[in-house]
């Protein structure tokens, strides 16, 4: 920030002289200005400068985005052309007032503000181009920078979602309820197969549809709820309106998952987690806080994940909210359009 308001200092300094030089020479009657003629063009210069800057850096504050482009263009030609033609009046008013000598050509006054006005608009369009351009670099810059994370926590979260313990504890299970329930047995590697199945299918999609991560969470929470019987209970309010939205694979399962690792979960004291849609268009997670007394040290893997690919998805944010009583986590849902716009 500091190098571009440095930038910006260095172009005022060296370019209204050169520009009031340069315009002396190309407005002037006679071959070579005078001395007087470049002071005074170049004094032009500054004013409209000076004005004309302060005009576009207003915009640039209330207009930053490069989809807002059209809008601050507008609205700084017609707060540029407006303050052209009044600090041309008053330029001229001062002179005829301290210089009643001076005849005010009343015909050549249409040329003269064009004139200016050519001024101002070449002094806002490298204004406008280098932002313009700067805007441009930098959101390619960040895109690429997004991009690259993206590819990394798509990596980690496949890698932490078929992690060996994971696996471990589901075949354990398994084999545990064999003996006791073939029936149950079957439907649980049934309901393991999915999860894998879905985890290989999705995992470089950037986008599925809330239905579908549904079913799939459906699928988890079920292998989850034969190793906590009764102590783990889950409740959805899905708006059937928003299961054709879409959500990125696996947010569902990473924040299930980090409820059901950082919460007690017992016949005592059961954890109980909700799915449900608002009406902000989001989905939320949220879970009655019971943190483990001897929980393991959080590296928030899961949450900066979802936060990382959610900057490079949407424009709207992840959002959590924590007290004594409950965490939830509430996360955009996207529309293919507002992707592709």
């Amino acid at each position: 920030m500091k190098l571009i308001k440095l930038k910006e200092v260095h172009a005022r300094i060296f370019g209204i002289p050169a520009l009031g030089i340069f315009l002396a020479f190309v407005f002037c009657d006679k071959a070579v200005p005078t001395i007087a003629e470049i002071v005074k063009t170049i004094f032009i210069c500054f004013m409209f400068w000076q004005g004309v800057y302060m005009i576009i850096s207003h915009f640039r504050k209330r207009f930053p985005r490069i989809k807002q482009t059209t809008r601050r263009l507008i609205l700084t030609s017609i707060f540029a052309s407006l303050y052209i033609w009044i600090t041309d009046l008053l330029f001229r008013f001062t002179i005829d007032y301290f210089s009643p000598e001076l005849i005010w050509d009343i015909e050549s006054y249409p040329i003269h503000f064009l004139q200016n006005l050519f001024i101002s608009i070449l002094v806002a369009m490298i204004y406008e181009l280098t932002y313009f351009y700067s805007r441009w670099n930098q959101a390619n810059l960040e895109t690429e920078r997004l991009k690259t994370e993206q590819i990394v926590t798509q990596l980690e979260s496949l890698k932490n979602q078929i992690s060996p313990h994971f696996l471990f504890n589901s075949l354990n299970t398994l084999a545990a309820i064999i003996p006791e329930d073939q029936e149950q047995a079957v439907r649980f590697t049934e309901k393991l197969s999915e999860v894998y199945r879905y985890i290989l299918q999705y995992k470089d999609q950037e986008l599925v549809s809330l239905e579908t991560e549904v079913d799939f969470i459906e699928s988890y929470l079920f292998l989850l709820q034969i190793r906590y019987p009764q102590n783990l209970k889950v409740s959805y309010g899905i708006n059937p309106k928003r299961l054709n939205d879409h959500i990125a694979p696996l947010t569902l399962q990473i924040l299930v998952e980090n409820a059901v690792k950082h919460n007690v979960i017992s016949k005592s004291e059961p954890l109980h987690i909700l799915i449900y849609t608002n009406e902000n268009g989001r989905v939320v997670v949220e879970n009655k806080l019971n943190i483990k007394t001897l929980a393991m040290n959080s590296t928030k893997t899961g949450l900066d994940n979802i936060r990382k690919r959610y900057q490079y998805l949407s424009e709207k944010s992840v959002e959590i909210i924590q007290n004594q009583k409950m965490f939830q986590v509430s996360v955009p849902l996207i529309q293919i359009a507002e992707t592709e716009s």
